[in-house]
């Protein structure tokens, strides 16, 4: 019973803080942009990325930071109480939202399994300066079909894909830009992100979720352009892949060179008028200022870790009752 009442009351917390604040960023995350502003399209995929996963990632600490080690070291296991109705009823709620995560990132895995294997019967080894392996997709026309003309696939062993179409399309200074664009992919980990984003299951998140894919795609072009050249080059590659037809690939865990018609023309646009300075900005000073506040807040929990734990215990089991 002790077990039980446990898992019971720690899963009710996770739910309780989850949801809440998955609610409050499927429906404020649009005001971000007037808050805070990155100086780089990096730097806004990763901002979108934190807000994305925060409260997944809250609930989790929380609950086994605090809800867990309160319940467990302050909670008498001799004592006969039940559950409790509403504990049960939350710790249930909390075991189907984390089962729908789970079945939806593990079929998004196996679809691109699937798909990956498909693609990659036939293929050949390009030689390439790429830091991740590139292949050659058959030219079968059942695979030739289905398959991307250019794409990274793929979340432990990401590898990207070209078709033949692409290589016969696209200049070597092109075919090089674009295939620097699907390494930046592979190296931000970009379809592992989408698998978190499966994982953290909670309606309303499709918009922020867009909005992270069109700011990598741009940080992806920023990593592939070193000067107003490559930027040409990557501006003719995406032009001319688009003609091939083929979009975004259909399996969840790849990102495609285009990520969808509607934002062609802003990339091209943007790569046309690159600018070194623009391009080159960093974001990392910005952790500079966060660090401070990080340390405070740590020392804080630190100091108070043993009143949290008693005024949460005392929460518990109001919530038991």
């Amino acid at each position: 019973m002790f077990l039980a009442r446990c898992a019971a009351i720690s899963l009710a917390l996770f739910v309780l803080l989850y949801v809440p604040a998955s609610l409050a960023v499927s429906r404020g995350w649009g005001l971000l942009p007037q808050v805070v502003k990155p100086r780089t399209a990096r730097g806004s995929a990763d901002l979108l990325f934190a807000l994305r996963m925060l409260p997944f990632v809250l609930a989790a600490v929380f609950t086994l930071v605090f809800a867990l080690p309160s319940f467990l070291l302050l909670e008498p296991r001799s004592t006969d109480e039940a559950v409790g109705t509403a504990p049960l009823m939350l710790g249930l709620c909390c075991l189907g939202v984390l089962a729908a995560g789970a079945v939806r990132s593990a079929s998004a895995q196996i679809r691109t399994s699937r798909a990956l294997t498909k693609w990659m019967d036939g293929s050949t080894v390009m030689d390439s300066a790429a830091p991740v392996p590139v292949f050659i997709t058959a030219r079968d026309a059942v695979t030739a079909r289905d398959a991307p003309s250019l794409t990274v696939a793929g979340v432990r062993d990401p590898k990207v894909l070209v078709s033949e179409a692409a290589i016969a399309a696209l200049t070597p200074p092109e075919l090089r830009a674009a295939l620097k664009h699907e390494a930046a992919h592979a190296q931000s980990y970009d379809n592992l992100k989408k698998l978190l984003f499966r994982l953290a299951v909670f309606p309303g998140m499709a918009g922020l979720e867009r909005a992270w894919s069109e700011q990598s795609e741009l940080a992806a072009d920023d990593a592939a352009v070193l000067c107003f050249r490559d930027a040409l080059d990557l501006a003719g590659a995406l032009i001319k892949v688009s003609r091939l037809g083929t979009w975004q690939p259909q399996a969840e865990l790849t990102t495609g060179l285009l990520h969808s018609s509607t934002a062609l023309g802003t990339r091209v646009q943007r790569l046309i008028s690159w600018k070194k300075n623009s391009a080159s900005a960093t974001h990392g000073t910005s952790w500079r200022y966060a660090l401070p506040s990080l340390c405070g807040t740590l020392f804080v929990l630190v100091a108070t870790y043993g009143s949290v734990l008693t005024g949460l215990h005392a929460v518990t089991e109001w919530l038991v009752r």
